[in-house]
Formats: C-alpha cells, sequence, structure tokens
C-alpha cells in the first residue's frame, strides 16, 4: 500500500508540473546542439574508448539518453528541415541538399510556408540565437533573421573551412548578414557566441540553435586538441578525434555559462547529430550499425540523441523506444506552454509525458524515410528497407522513385546490424510495413530541386558531402590518388597529397586556349598551393597560415604544347620553368605550415588560394598532372 501510495503522489507531482508547463506558468530556456555527420558510436557515453567526450556524455549522465533515436533524413539539408518545422521534410519537398552555393537549384530553401522552431517560439516570447550552419537556403529571404531568430553567425551553405573566414567566397561567415573577414576555430567561435547569447539574455527565456560544422569535413583542427591524441597515428583518424574533442570543449563552455548562471533547472537541452557518419571520409564510425551517411541503413539515420532538463527529467536514463528529432520542435514548445495545434499538422509529438514516465508506450507507431530510390519505415523492433545494394545502383539513388518491392525486412531488437533479412519468413510482415509506408508515401509531394555538381568537379570516390550527391561521381573517370590527372579531375582533402612542411614539385602538360585559368590547386585561402595562367603568364601561389606568396613568370606563354613545371624548395625559394627552361623565380617565407584542408582540383578551383577570382576555370587541356613531395 505504502508503495501504491507513494506512485500515485509521484504521478501526481509530474502532472502539477506538466499542468504548469502547459499554462505556461514558467518558460525554460531552450539549447538544442547539433554534430554534423557525428556518428551513432563516437561518443564514449555511446561506447568509444578512444575520444573522451565528458562534457556531452554529461548531459546523458544528467538526463535521458535514447538509443534508438533518429532523424528523418539520412544527410545534412533535410534533417535540418524537418529539425526546423517538426515535419517530415518530403511533405514540403525538401528531399535532399542542393549542391554546392555556386551550383544550387535557385528555388532552394526551407519552405516559407512552413514556420519554423524560431518562429514559433519567438512569437511565445523568446530571444532567439543561431550559431553556426543553416544549409536551408542561400537568398534572403531564406536567412536565419527572416525566419524567427534574433541573431545569426554562422555560414549559410553546407561545408566550410574551419580556419579561413575566405574559403568559399560562395559560402561566407556571417554575423547577421554581414561578411566576417577573419576567424579563429569555428567549433570555438560559434561555442563563444552562444556563450555571449546567453549571458546578454539572461533575464529573459532564450533559445540557442548551435549548429556545429564539426566532425563534418574538410578536417581540420589546432594543434591545442591534436596534441590531444599522440598516439592515434592514422592522420585522418588523429585529426577527426581532435575535431570531436574540441567540440567537447565548447559544449562544456556552454554548459559552464548555464550553470554559472543558475540556469541548470531552467535550460532544457537537446543533443543530437544531423545523420550518421561517412565513415570512408572523416572516420566518423557507426559503432554497430550497418552502413553511412547518405544510406537508409541505421548507419545513415540512427543518431546519439539525448535530453537533459534537471530538475524536471530524470538523470542518467537509458531509453530504447524510438524518437526522432521532428519530436524537438513539439517538446520544446510544450515545455514553453505553448499548446500544439492540430492544424500544425506536426509529425513530431510532444516527449515530455514519454521523458518523465507519464507514458510508458512508445511515441510513435511508426517512422518513415523517403531518399529518391531509397527507403525505410520502423514499426517496433521491425523495419523494412531499401538502400544501397537494394534500392538501385549508386548513380540512380537520387534520380528515381522509392517502390517497396523487393524491399528487406529486419527485426532490430535481434539483429542491429541488419544482417540477416527475414523478408522470406515473414511476408506477411512485410506487406504489412509496405502498405503502411505506401500510405504515407501518398501524402508526399516531389523533390522540389535534386543536387547538383558544381562545374569541373569529379571525386576521388562516390562521397556523400554536402556539396556532391550519393552516385554523383559513378559514370565519371575516378582519378588515381597518385596521378597523373587531368583537367576536371578531383580528390577530397583526404585524398589530396600530403604537402604540409615538404619541398614539392608541380608539373603539367597544358596547351592553353586563353590566357587565365587555374592549372591545379590544393587548398584554399589558409594554406594551399595553385599552379595557374594569369594574362598568359605561368603564376604559382603558395598560402602558408593565410600569407600569399605568388611567384609569375617573366614571359606570357601564348598558344602552344607546354611542359609547365613549379618547385618550392626546403629553403622557400620558388623557380619556375617552361619545357625545361628556367621561366621565373622568387622567395616564399618558408613552406606551407599545415596540410591543406580542401582538396586538388584541376581546370579550375572553387576556393581560390592566389590572386584570382574562383573558380577561374582554365580554357584549353591540362593533363600528366603531377605533385611530387621532395
Amino acid at each position: 500500500m505504502k508503495l501504491k501510495t507513494f506512485i500515485l503522489i509521484a504521478l501526481a507531482a509530474v502532472s502539477t508540473t506538466l499542468a504548469a508547463l502547459a499554462a505556461g506558468t514558467n518558460k525554460p530556456n531552450i539549447l538544442l546542439i547539433v554534430a554534423d555527420d557525428l556518428g551513432y558510436g563516437e561518443l564514449s557515453i555511446q561506447g568509444n574508448p578512444q575520444i573522451p567526450t565528458p562534457n556531452i556524455d554529461s548531459l546523458a549522465h544528467n538526463g535521458v539518453r535514447f538509443t534508438s533515436g533518429y532523424v528523418s533524413g539520412p544527410y545534412c539539408s533535410p534533417t535540418r528541415a524537418g529539425l526546423q518545422t517538426g515535419r517530415y521534410q518530403e511533405r514540403f519537398g525538401h528531399e535532399f541538399n542542393p549542391g554546392p552555393a555556386e551550383a544550387s537549384s535557385t528555388n532552394f530553401g526551407l519552405s516559407l510556408d512552413e514556420k519554423t522552431l524560431g518562429d514559433r517560439l519567438h512569437a511565445v516570447g523568446y530571444v532567439n540565437g543561431w550559431f553556426g550552419k543553416s544549409h536551408l537556403g542561400y537568398l534572403p529571404q531564406y536567412h536565419p533573421l527572416k525566419r524567427g531568430y534574433d541573431e545569426y553567425y554562422g555560414f549559410l551553405g553546407g561545408a566550410h573551412d574551419y580556419l579561413d573566414a575566405a574559403g568559399d567566397s560562395h559560402n561566407p561567415i556571417l554575423r547577421g548578414t554581414n561578411r566576417v573577414d577573419n576567424i579563429g576555430y569555428t567549433t570555438e567561435e560559434f561555442g563563444k557566441e552562444a556563450v555571449n547569447f546567453i549571458q546578454k539574455h539572461n533575464d529573459q527565456p532564450w533559445f540557442v540553435y548551435l549548429a556545429f560544422n564539426a566532425v563534418h569535413a574538410p578536417l581540420e583542427s589546432t594543434e591545442k586538441y591534436l596534441s590531444r591524441f599522440p598516439n592515434i597515428e592514422e592522420r585522418k583518424r588523429h585529426t577527426f578525434a581532435a575535431m570531436l574533442s574540441a567540440m567537447d570543449d565548447a559544449v562544456g563552455n556552454v554548459l559552464a555559462k548555464v550553470h554559472d548562471l543558475g540556469q541548470d533547472e531552467n535550460t532544457l537541452i537537446f543533443f543530437i547529430s544531423d545523420n550518421g557518419g561517412p565513415t570512408a571520409q572523416t572516420t566518423s564510425g557507426n559503432g554497430p550499425l550497418r552502413g553511412f551517411k547518405a544510406q537508409t541503413w541505421e548507419g545513415g539515420i540512427r543518431i546519439p540523441y539525448i535530453v537533459q532538463w534537471k530538475g524536471h527529467v530524470p538523470a542518467a536514463q537509458v531509453d530504447a523506444r524510438p524518437v526522432i528529432q521532428l519530436d524537438i520542435l513539439p517538446t520544446a514548445l510544450a515545455a514553453a506552454g505553448e499548446e500544439i495545434k492540430p492544424e500544425w499538422k506536426l509529425d513530431g509529438v510532444n516527449l515530455l509525458p514519454y521523458l518523465t514516465g507519464v507514458q510508458t508506450s512508445p511515441p510513435h507507431d511508426a517512422l518513415y524515410w523517403r531518399f529518391g530510390t531509397q527507403l525505410a519505415i520502423r514499426k517496433g523492433d521491425w523495419k523494412l528497407v531499401k538502400a544501397p545494394g537494394i534500392a538501385a545502383s549508386l548513380g540512380q539513388l537520387v534520380a528515381g522513385k522509392a517502390v517497396t518491392e523487393g524491399a528487406e525486412l529486419y527485426n532490430l531488437n535481434e539483429d542491429i546490424g541488419e544482417k540477416n533479412n527475414l523478408a522470406a519468413a515473414n511476408p506477411g510482415k512485410v506487406q504489412e510495413l509496405a502498405a503502411a509506408w505506401n500510405a504515407w508515401n501518398a501524402e508526399l509531394v516531389e523533390p522540389k530541386w535534386r543536387p547538383a555538381r558544381a562545374p569541373g568537379r569529379n571525386r576521388s570516390a562516390v562521397t556523400d558531402d554536402d556539396d556532391n550527391t550519393p552516385g554523383a561521381a559513378v559514370g565519371k573517370r575516378v582519378p588515381c590518388l597518385a596521378g597523373p590527372w587531368r583537367n576536371g579531375d578531383a580528390l577530397n582533402a583526404q585524398d589530396a597529397p600530403q604537402v604540409a612542411k615538404r619541398a614539392l614539385a608541380v608539373s603539367a602538360e597544358i596547351e592553353p586556349a586563353g590566357t587565365n585559368g587555374v592549372i591545379i590547386a590544393q587548398g584554399a585561402g589558409l594554406n594551399g598551393y595553385a599552379l595557374y595562367l594569369k594574362s598568359g603568364r605561368l603564376a604559382f601561389a603558395i598560402r602558408s597560415e593565410g600569407q600569399l606568396t605568388t611567384v609569375t613568370a617573366t614571359q606570357p606563354l601564348g598558344p602552344g604544347h607546354f611542359k609547365v613545371e613549379a618547385r618550392l624548395a626546403a629553403d622557400g625559394k620558388v623557380t619556375l620553368s617552361v619545357n625545361g627552361r628556367p621561366a621565373g623565380e622568387g622567395v616564399a617565407p618558408g613552406l606551407i605550415a599545415n596540410q591543406p584542408g580542401r582538396g586538388l582540383s584541376v581546370g579550375s578551383n572553387s576556393r581560390a588560394v592566389g590572386d584570382y577570382t574562383a573558380p577561374n576555370p582554365f580554357a584549353g587541356k591540362i593533363e600528366n598532372v603531377r605533385v611530387e613531395t621532395l
């Protein structure tokens, strides 16, 4: 009897708390932290012993960690559109990334018919700050300051350099609507901006959307974080570990500010990733899950998902019920005392009753995905899925339509790695899930755009980066990592030559059909090099920690076939040659200090290294391009 009485009293207390929130007697601060491309298995709280993440882990120690947390899209922009609206993004045509800023569809952007989380919280008295990545539209009407946010510091596109504000002229760092010319390390900067905003608005309810670009490519860090992992020898993994550690520090600084202001019990905090890890590109791992970013296998859509609200949500709880990032909007609004109206047609649900134990049933009957020809539905422990290897060849993944015929069936409770296809043994379950998915799919609209590729781009392998799409390189020539290369070839940053602190020789055979254009470039405005024509003369630009050295040939080339070469010696001496004869020389302060964060491209350069305007395409023939470190 005493136990029964205690339970009734506890439930009454929880009900009273929820009723008070619904009545709007208290409006908690809301902190939404989104990691970029962080795999399911990378946090130490998720089982990774290699990279400590104590600050992010503390959210789980003080809150609820969902082990079946999902996002509604397997990569960046669609997930963020669903997050901001609480609705499946396919309902309003936001199914794909747009491609790079310089080549994206003119109608790309989060539908203006949709209200954002910022809009809805602003309407009930919140001051809102957005710090970091947007990826929801480049045009003025899609800017965060037009979508319910009072302050913005970040970038509007996809991937961005971590150290170079001018690394992408089409996707600049902005404060409000003004370009920022100089930055520190973006992971630190975005955290500092959030801290300053919280301090400034401590006397009113605030909402902070902290959307890191960490740990998305390019892999870049500073020595402060690299030095923490001397035992990780593999280069990509070493840098990734440093980047994740930097993000954890930034999260810790924000949490410390909340604590110092006495706002712990008045701040509802969410932590998620926008999709699974692209392991081949960055080493970001998805633990026991099958698949990667841009796939509807679990590895592309299941993510770290943590909710903390001290004094309101139980601490150190692990919840296996499936939830999705669409739930964050209605949960935040419910905490703010806002009634969720049916006419909003939200797909997310208010998680507060589930977090507090008032509701013990699953929050969702089923969760759904559509991504080109890929699809998935999870209902209970069962998942019906078509993903790479089932749906179509990679080149068709975003070009066709998804159909349930041929989908595979998995029991995720027994087989989290999706290894044992149970479709043949369970035709009734396949039929049930297919019917549910088809009914949901019938409510959706056609994609408003499909991903574009920037002119001249070709990847070293099929990738799922924000400025490309799965399969975009299928049917294209795949360049050898060691060269030689030719016009149109490109390597991502991880596959490009290791030129930091190395003497090097860059050579090519060219037949110019114009007087300007990039022959080969690696990097951008912080570290890198470029061999190019300027007003008909051969030029070699070297960037080291932003300092530019340019050596130009004494005579123009004119028409013809030429073998050109540029050398950077260990002492900084730069020499140019044409057809084996000296053509120019100069002196750089030294070697390139750090490995460029951007990749290698032949025939154009989307982020300028030298004194030219990107992409500066080369007119004519380029072949037998090589980079040798000496």
